[in-house]
């Protein structure tokens, strides 16, 4: 095991002594002869572990101690000493030290180099896992939630003022939206961000072995119960308990969670003694609650504890103006190579036009499979899934007589121009821009077909949307 380790000693012959054995171990070894000297070393250099002395003239092995903790809080300090005592081992080790060793190492040494080892070791996992922490921050931050539709970011906005509140989140969709990106996003945001996230399938278990999942059980309280087992809420102390698909919880369980919410407390299974826990809790169903408590089939008072502060995601059919930024996005996440991929127009176009029932999931699947069946760097529309390239729900017809072409091209472009209208609200500039067209091209053909924008009426559908143009 390779590593650069700073041994820092006021008395040269044991300054080269510490040396010479970490150097003939493997290890590359900076030395110096006081503190200052240290610290000038550590800022210059990259180091695996200090090993320092404790009684020094100019600082001593505890001050050296805590200016490397306050400048790199991932460097281990070992401290030796030939003046120890069990008090200032557990001083040192209140302050951070790695580990208190006594003079002369040479008595055990091998327990050292174990402890040389098993430091450097300790110093790669907590790296790895900052690097970790870091790319989960990174990736549930709001950067990675793509889109710009009105409604989507009214839904930042909503993330934005809620992650730092300890509210109950409930957060409902269709199958695919992005329900749970949204619940981590509220959780890596929050101020709890650094204490676990436990997620509980609310519909992949029976009422009894939910009920252990969430609140653990006492050893014999079943059958197979043969040791204590700890439920998620226990684990999730601290930080946020996300109960995935609430709607399926039984309603016998559902009062049982609904105390839990109030008071802060449960029981394991077997156990009549009381556990306080302290826990946010994020709810996700792709079910209208509300419904279901119309139905029965839901507590009403569970219903308003778990809605504090609820969220709606809208289908990707509902927000089409969204799909090239998620293509974009997921182009750049799956593909390989160095060479960026780009969609063609009309394979694009096909995209928006697809009513996409498995939304996001869906669109990031199709896009998967166009990195694996793409000819080149652009997809066009012959690598897109056959399905998509169908027609839906249209019967195929037998076109008879004379064709008017003229009439069937006013009519496309009527249609196309209406569609882009819709897509950026109404704007021309932008309506202009995606067509290829001037401004005032646009508005000519707008007068030409009668295009105005529609007026909500009763139903809620537009002229419009009855096939009748203004």
């Amino acid at each position: 095991m390779g590593g650069r380790i700073l041994v820092v000693d006021d008395e040269p012959n044991s300054r080269f002594a510490i040396s010479q054995i970490l150097i003939d171990e493997g290890y590359e070894v900076l030395s110096a002869e006081n503190g200052k000297e240290a610290l000038e070393k550590l800022r210059a250099n990259s180091v695996n572990v200090v090993v320092t002395d404790e009684k020094m003239p100019d600082l001593s092995g505890m001050d050296l101690l805590a200016e490397v903790k306050r400048n790199d809080p991932h460097i281990p300090v070992i401290l030796i000493t030939a003046f120890g005592s069990v008090s200032m081992a557990v001083e040192a080790l209140k302050k951070g030290a790695y580990y208190f060793f006594e003079k002369p190492i040479f008595k055990n040494l091998e327990q050292f180099l174990a402890i040389v080892r098993q430091a450097i070791r300790t110093q790669e996992m907590e790296l790895e896992l900052d690097h970790l922490r870091r790319e989960v921050v990174e990736k549930y931050s709001f950067p990675n939630i793509v889109g710009s539709h009105p409604r989507m970011l009214e839904i930042f906005e909503i993330v934005r003022r809620v992650a730092k509140t300890d509210k109950t989140v409930l957060i409902q969709g269709e199958s695919g939206t992005g329900k749970d990106l949204i619940a981590k996003t509220i959780h890596y945001n929050s101020l709890r961000r650094d204490k676990p996230l436990v997620t509980v399938n609310c519909g992949a278990l029976t009422e009894s072995l939910l009920t252990t999942e969430l609140f653990g059980h006492r050893k014999g309280a079943f059958t197979g119960a043969v040791k204590d087992g700890v439920g998620r809420f226990e684990m999730a102390n601290g930080g946020t308990v996300l109960l995935d698909e609430i709607a399926e919880i039984p309603l016998n369980l559902q009062k049982t969670l609904l105390r839990v919410i109030e008071e802060k407390e449960f029981e394991r299974v077997g156990e009549s003694r009381p556990i306080k826990v302290d826990v946010r809790i994020l709810c996700t169903t792709n079910r209208n609650l509300r419904d279901e408590v119309t139905r029965g089939n839901f507590r009403e008072d569970l219903f308003y504890r778990v809605s504090i502060v609820p969220i709606h995601m809208p289908p990707l059919r509902e927000r089409v103006s969204d799909i090239p930024l998620l293509v974009g996005h997921f182009l750049r996440q799956y593909q390989e190579g160095s060479t960026p991929l780009r969609v063609e127009p009309m394979a694009l176009e096909r995209l928006k036009a697809y009513s996409w029932p498995g939304n996001v999931r869906e669109l990031a699947n199709v896009v998967q499979q166009m990195i694996v069946f793409r000819q080149g760097d652009t997809i066009t529309l012959s690598d897109l899934p056959t399905y998509l390239l169908e027609s839906e729900g249209e019967p195929e017809t037998e076109v008879r007589g004379p064709i008017r072409l003229m009439e069937m091209v006013a009519d496309l472009e009527r249609k196309w121009i209406l569609t882009k209208l819709k897509e950026c609200g109404w704007n021309k500039e932008k309506a202009a821009e995606l067509l290829g067209l001037t401004r005032k091209m646009l508005s000519n053909r707008i007068e030409k077909y009668r295009l105005r924008k529609p007026l909500r009426g009763k139903g809620n559908r537009t002229k419009e949307e009855h096939g009748v143009s203004y």
